[in-house]
């Protein structure tokens, strides 16, 4: 616990260090202005973390916002998140993910392209946790793309498509943690459809509004996927504007039909879904998550300030009979906020969510949901 406590420490203070000795109207790392007109804006922000898996991390994290030339400043902008970091464990994790909408809204092009070497912590399969985790540890390049038309204002629908070469390097584990468990390398190779209803008024932080998200992708030998399973994602989120403030809530689940591997089960847990408990505690073939979040933007001279609080619940299961509210799993939790970017609406945020099995604590860009 001392050691993720140090974590959180070192990933808030540093990028508000260097954005708090700015100006109330830019950071250091904003290369441009907020003008009238201007249709391109970047951030970057270093970072320095420590977690017991990787011991220390050096890297950075940068995000880009556009309008093209031809394209009305009231429609979505387009959006790349760069991000790599090397640990002293001798791993990597590189990416660069991306929403790009075309003139119009009539094309939205959004995915991910990474390359990972990285640990894997693992507290066994289903709704059972281990006292002692272990690892495993996987080096996998990463392609995802959803290809959508615009149908009708707001509604998307089109393609989606996943690459993943999984090449599991090592595991370690005590007292049989892995026994039973494949952990052979693989390829992942889905493919099938997407379909995204948006109705929010601002992408990064929105106060009214509605997000529909659903994806199914089927994998298997004839696209060259090594396993046969069935991939369905879904997601909604509605937000309401509560006097200045706004409260936000979610509902997501995965669902795995077929036979996947260890490192495609629905995780529990995470950055996004269920904060307080580490991604992965638990894994089954089915997961899904209840979360609600009371989001306050202070004002006046603290303006770029803001906290939230947030509740969730969800289990993961193999069979339907399986739901349960004794493996339900609560979470609470706290987090603060900082305005990066007013032309983007974009906070940097730090939570700290509260398990069953303890805290957790998360720093990055953009809210959960």
């Amino acid at each position: 616990m001392q050691q993720r406590f140090l974590f959180f420490l070192i990933l808030l203070i540093i990028p508000m260090r260097i954005l708090l000795g700015q100006s109330e109207t830019e950071s250091i790392n904003e290369k441009t202005t907020i003008e009238e007109g201007k249709r391109i804006n970047f951030i970057a922000i270093p970072l320095v973390f420590y977690l017991p898996e990787t011991r220390f991390g050096f890297g950075a994290a940068s995000n880009v916002s556009l309008h093209w030339k031809n394209q009305d400043r009231n429609e979505r902008p387009t959006q790349f998140t760069i991000g790599g970091a090397y640990t002293l464990n001798k791993q990597l994790l590189s990416y660069i993910s991306y929403q790009i909408y075309t003139p119009g809204e009539k094309y939205w092009l959004r995915g991910e392209l990474g390359y990972y070497d990285y640990v894997y912590p693992f507290f066994g399969l289903g709704q059972e946790r281990a006292e002692v985790n272990g690892n495993f540890f996987s080096r996998y390049p990463r392609l995802k793309l959803d290809a959508l038309q615009q149908i009708q204002r707001n509604v998307f629908i089109g393609i989606s498509y996943r690459f993943d070469a999984y090449d599991i390097t090592d595991s370690e584990g005590e007292n049989g943690l892995f026994n039973g468990v494949d952990l052979s390398d693989g390829l992942t190779s889905g493919l099938g459809v997407a379909a995204v209803i948006d109705t929010r008024d601002v992408i990064n932080y929105p106060s009214n509004g509605m997000l529909f998200d659903f994806v199914f992708q089927s994998n298997n030998n004839l696209i060259g996927a090594t396993f046969d399973y069935s991939l369905i994602q879904l997601s909604y989120s509605k937000y309401l504007t509560v006097g200045s403030n706004v409260l936000a809530l979610n509902f997501n689940s995965t669902n795995i039909l077929g036979s996947a591997p260890i490192y495609e089960l629905a995780l529990f847990g995470g950055g996004k879904r269920s904060r307080g408990y580490i991604e992965g505690e638990y894994r089954a073939n089915n997961a899904f998550a209840l979360q609600a979040e009371y989001r306050i933007r202070f004002k006046n001279k603290l303006n770029r300030f803001g906290v939230v609080f947030f509740a969730s619940a969800g289990q993961v299961f193999d069979d339907l009979d399986e739901i349960s509210t004794q493996y339900t799993r609560p979470a609470i939790g706290t987090g603060i906020r900082y305005l990066i970017s007013r032309e983007q609406n974009l906070n940097l945020r730090a939570d700290a969510g509260l398990g069953i099995n303890g805290l957790q604590f998360y720093v990055t860009f953009a809210e959960a949901f």
